[in-house]
């Protein structure tokens, strides 16, 4: 057989789709790195301390497929039931069980545009419809999104890669019109100090996303929850791989959620340090949408976005950019810690003067 005969045996939507494109993740040198929206600050100390302790003979052994204590855990935090809750390799492995879950080929998903972007591969590999619905004036919910056949709506708030949050008001409303399934994706929930996490118990028809890869600092442990009514976590649970989180995941997951001083402080710190960023970059006459999130997403003018987007890397400081409609007029900007955000912001200006 040659390899075109095998090439063409390939699931036709998979050869159709486009794959997701992570950030740039660059080995050897020194870079200012504000591509991936990851802390600039490390773990809580009690998760390395839990680490630490955690490394031993037993690692011979396979980690709980279930991820009971993790997911107590966070039952205790949220307020809920364990078995509403769902633990995940990444947030981004709780979406694909969503997908696997209730995306049939031919299904229509729709999301807010613009939105993140690994949502429209997730959907392809389900040879799902994805639909994107313009949002309306400064980021708001499009009016429409319910009109447009979805069986699974997914938003995510705050949302990326603008940062502007979604008031709970309007994702009330919204819940109380809609047939649709719908998805709260909240990776940046914990910078915004709102979640809708409560309404799970008013409304059957909603999941909720949560990451520890932002906020919690665990982007290299790979760890994720999905919250929902017991009995759609009950069909997930079918979906997701047999053992999804392995056991350092598991002891890192709980001693994170544990720390809620630590992650408060964290928090704060970043929220001051985007505060003061933002204010800079109004300063310099770019527009900002209000951030709620772990990043700021400034207009760069006259068509120059990849142009300083390239001139910022050439200083050695890597930022996002997206090329697709409706965001390639934008950089989104990781918040680093103080000394990152001035370096970014002085190299900032200097390549907007010398254009």
């Amino acid at each position: 057989m040659r390899i075109d005969d095998v090439i063409g045996s390939v699931r036709r939507c998979i050869r159709a789709m486009e794959g997701y494109v992570p950030g740039k993740q660059l080995s050897g040198g020194t870079y200012i790195k504000l591509n991936t929206n990851e802390n600039p600050y490390p773990p809580s100390p009690r998760v390395l301390e839990a680490l630490r302790q955690a490394v031993g003979a037993e690692l011979r052994l396979y980690s709980d497929p279930m991820a009971l204590r993790l997911r107590e855990t966070a039952a205790e935090l949220y307020g809920c039931e364990v078995d509403e809750v769902i633990a995940g390799n990444g947030s981004d492995d709780i979406l694909t069980i969503i997908f696997r879950t209730f995306l049939d080929a031919g299904d229509v998903l729709v999301t807010p545009a613009p939105s993140y972007t690994l949502y429209k591969p997730l959907s392809a590999l389900q040879d799902a419809t994805f639909k994107e619905i313009p949002m309306g004036p400064g980021y708001t919910l499009p009016e429409d999104l319910d009109e447009h056949g979805a069986k699974v709506v997914i938003i995510v708030n705050p949302n990326a890669p603008t940062g502007v949050l979604h008031p709970r008001a309007a994702l009330r409303a919204f819940l109380e019109r809609t047939q649709s399934i719908v998805v709260i994706d909240e990776a940046y929930a914990d910078f915004a100090g709102e979640s809708v996490i409560d309404m799970v118990k008013e409304f059957p028809h909603l999941m909720v996303v949560r990451t520890f890869s932002k906020a919690y600092a665990l982007a290299g442990m790979r760890l994720g929850l999905g919250l929902a009514r017991r009995e759609i976590i009950t069909e997930m649970l079918k979906v997701k791989d047999s053992y999804n989180l392995d056991s350092l995941a598991i002891v890192a997951g709980c001693a994170a959620l544990q720390d809620q001083e630590w992650l408060q402080e964290t928090v704060g710190m970043i929220v001051r340090t985007r505060t003061w960023v933002q204010q800079e970059l109004e300063g310099m006459g770019l527009y900002v949408p209000p951030s709620r999130s772990n990043f700021v997403f400034p207009t760069i003018p006259d068509g120059r976005a990849a142009e300083v987007f390239e001139a910022l890397e050439k200083r050695r400081i890597l930022v996002r950019y997206f090329r697709g409609p409706r965001v390639q007029d934008s950089l989104r900007i990781s918040i680093g810690t103080d000394a990152d955000m001035e370096a970014c912001l002085q190299a900032l200006r200097e390549s907007l003067t010398q254009g």
